[in-house]
C-alpha cells in the first residue's frame, strides 16, 4: 500500500502521523499557534510529494437529512449539489451521502448533508500543506471516520453510542440500525476526580435527546461501547448504569485497543487522536469536505501515477516481449546448429554412397549442365496442337473436304509461302512481315465425292479455306493448288473427240499462325 500523511485538526491542535505498511508512525502533535505552525510544515518536509488525507474534530460541524426524489446519473448530481448550496450558503466544505431508499410509494432517496461550518479552523493547517506542494486528498470528519468501528468491532446493535476521547473533548457518535444519525463533542477541562460523572451526565444527556427526537424509545436499550486509549474512563460505565436503565456499557481498554487494532504503545501515548488516524489510514470514509480547488493537486497526483503505471506497464511489456523474441533466436539458433549438423552427417553419407557409384564417363557437372539444357529444350519446343484444334474446327463445317496429308514447321516466315489469291478463300489480313518467327502448315486433300463438277469442288475448297482464315489464331491463308487452273495465262491443250474423265478435285492449302501462336 502506498505511503500516505493523515493529520486530524481541532481548534487547539493537530495530530500529524505517516501511514506505511497499514501501520501508524511518526506521530506528533502541534499547537495551532506559530511556533506550531512552523513546526508541522518542518515534519512536511520529509513527506514531499506524499498526499495528506486530513480529519476534523470540531464542534463547527452540521448534519443533516433529507429525503428527495429518486433521480439517478447527471439529474441527481445536479439535485443534490443545488441542495448543499442552498443548505450552507456559508463555506464550501460540504458533502452528502446516499443513506436508503424510502418505503412509501414515492420511494424517495434519504440523503445525509454534512457540512464544516467554519473552514477557517483549517486555513494554517493547509497553508502550510500547500507551501510544501503536498497534494491534500480529502477532508472527512471525525465522525464519519468513526463508522469504520462497527466493521472492525463486529458490533451489531440496534440502538449503539460509540464514546471516545480525543484531543478535542469526548465525541459521541450515535448509530441507528448501524446507520449515522447524531453526533456530539464534549469539550475536555473537567476536574479528574469529577470527570466521570460528568461524562456519564453527557451521556444521559444524548439519550434524552434522542427519545425528545424519538429516533429511540424510552424503553429500548441503548448500547453504549466505551474505547478508553489511555484508561482514564475506567469508571465511566459504572457512573452511566447508575441510576439510568436501560443502558448497557461495553469499555475497550487501553490493551485491548491495542491488540485488536495493531497500534503501538508509542502511537498512544503521542496523541489521543492516534485511534481514528489509524482508522482513517485503513478506510477513507464516504463523506468528504474538501472542495475541488484544495484537490486539485491530489487529481494531478493520481494523473501522474496513472502514468507512471502505464509507463511501467509497457516496459514491462516490452521486457516481456524482448525475452520472448530473445528465447525466440536462441531456439532458432539451436535448430540452425542442428540442421547444420544434420547436412553435415547427409554430406558424409552422400559422399560414402557415391563412392561406391561406378566410375561417370563425365563429371558431374557436364552432366548436371546436360540435364539443364535438355529441359530448356523441351520446353521452347512448339506443338502443332493449336493447327490441328484449327484444322479440325474447319473440317467440322466441311463434309465434303477429306485430308490426306498435314505438314507442319516453325520459323522464319520467307517472303511468301504462294502465290497471292484473288479468288475467295484468301485471307483478308495483312502479309506478317518477312523474319517473323511463326507456325506454318500445309494442307492436302481433295474433294469427296467428285463427279466432275470442276465448279462446285472450287466453291467446297473455297468455303473450307475461308473458314480456316476467320479464325483468330490464323493470320494469313493460301491456296496452293487446286483442281483445276482458271489462271488467264493458261494454255489449253486435248482432242474434243477424248472421252470424258471424272478424274479427282485435289487442292493444297498454306496456313500461316499469328506470332506467339
Amino acid at each position: 500500500m502506498a505511503a500516505k500523511l493523515l493529520l486530524c485538526v481541532s481548534a487547539d491542535q493537530a495530530t500529524a502521523a505517516l501511514w506505511q505498511g497499514r501501520r501508524l508512525a511518526r506521530c506528533r502533535r502541534f499547537d495551532n499557534d506559530e511556533n506550531g505552525w512552523i513546526a508541522f510544515s518542518n515534519f512536511l518536509l520529509a513527506g514531499r510529494g506524499i498526499p495528506i488525507h486530513i480529519m476534523v474534530d470540531s464542534v463547527d460541524e452540521d448534519y443533516r437529512f433529507e429525503s428527495l426524489p429518486h433521480a439517478t446519473g447527471g439529474d441527481r448530481v445536479e439535485m443534490v449539489g443545488r441542495k448543499l448550496k442552498q443548505l450552507y450558503r456559508g463555506t464550501s466544505y460540504y458533502s452528502s451521502s446516499l443513506q436508503e431508499r424510502g418505503a412509501g410509494k414515492r420511494k424517495d432517496d434519504r440523503y445525509l448533508f454534512a457540512a464544516l461550518t467554519n473552514p477557517e479552523v483549517l486555513s494554517p493547517w493547509l497553508r502550510a500543506i500547500d507551501f510544501n506542494g503536498l497534494p491534500v486528498a480529502g477532508v472527512y470528519p471525525l465522525p464519519m471516520v468513526t463508522t469504520s468501528l462497527i466493521e472492525r468491532l463486529r458490533l451489531k446493535h440496534t440502538n449503539l453510542l460509540i464514546v471516545t476521547k480525543n484531543s478535542a473533548g469526548v465525541r459521541q457518535t450515535f448509530f441507528k440500525n448501524l446507520k449515522f444519525r447524531i453526533s456530539r463533542l464534549t469539550p475536555l477541562g473537567v476536574a479528574t476526580g469529577v470527570a466521570d460523572k460528568y461524562y456519564a451526565d453527557e451521556v444521559s444527556n444524548t439519550r434524552m435527546y434522542l427519545d425528545a427526537l424519538t429516533v429511540t424509545h424510552v424503553d429500548d436499550t441503548l448500547q453504549v461501547v466505551i474505547l478508553d486509549q489511555d484508561d482514564s474512563l475506567a469508571g465511566l460505565p459504572a457512573a452511566i448504569a447508575r441510576g439510568r436503565p436501560n443502558m448497557q456499557c461495553h469499555l475497550l481498554a487501553r490493551a485491548d485497543i491495542m491488540s485488536r487494532f495493531g497500534i503501538a504503545a508509542t502511537e498512544l501515548d503521542a496523541s489521543a487522536d492516534a485511534l481514528h488516524l489509524h482508522l482513517l489510514g485503513e478506510k477513507k470514509p464516504a463523506i468528504n469536505f474538501a472542495p475541488t480547488q484544495v484537490t486539485g493537486g491530489f487529481q494531478r497526483y493520481l494523473g501522474r501515477r496513472w502514468l507512471y503505471a502505464a509507463s511501467a506497464a509497457t516496459l514491462g511489456s516490452a521486457l516481456l516481449w524482448s525475452g520472448v523474441n530473445a528465447f525466440e533466436v536462441l531456439r532458432l539458433q539451436d535448430e540452425m546448429l542442428g540442421l547444420s549438423r544434420q547436412t553435415q552427417e547427409f554430406q558424409v553419407q552422400y559422399r560414402q554412397v557415391t563412392a561406391e557409384f561406378p566410375q561417370a564417363p563425365i563429371a558431374a557437372d557436364n552432366l548436371r549442365h546436360t540435364v539443364e539444357l535438355a529441359q530448356q529444350f523441351r520446353g521452347s519446343v512448339r506443338t502443332p496442337e493449336s493447327m490441328f484444334l484449327v484444322v479440325s474446327r474447319a473440317l467440322a463445317a466441311s463434309p465434303g473436304i477429306e485430308l490426306a496429308r498435314i505438314a507442319g514447321r516453325d520459323g522464319r516466315i520467307s517472303a511468301g509461302i504462294g502465290a497471292d489469291l484473288t479468288q475467295p478463300g484468301t485471307s483478308d489480313q495483312p502479309s506478317l512481315n518477312p523474319g517473323t518467327v511463326v507456325q506454318s502448315g500445309v494442307l492436302r486433300g481433295e474433294v469427296t465425292p467428285f463427279h466432275g463438277d470442276y465448279k462446285a469442288a472450287m466453291r467446297v475448297i473455297s468455303a473450307f479455306a475461308t473458314r480456316l482464315a476467320t479464325d483468330d489464331k490464323v493470320a494469313e491463308v493460301r491456296t496452293l493448288k487446286l483442281p483445276l487452273n482458271v489462271s488467264s495465262d493458261s494454255g489449253l491443250s486435248g482432242s474434243t473427240n477424248a472421252s470424258i474423265e471424272r478424274g479427282s478435285a485435289q487442292f493444297e492449302i498454306a496456313i500461316v499462325f499469328k506470332a506467339g501462336v
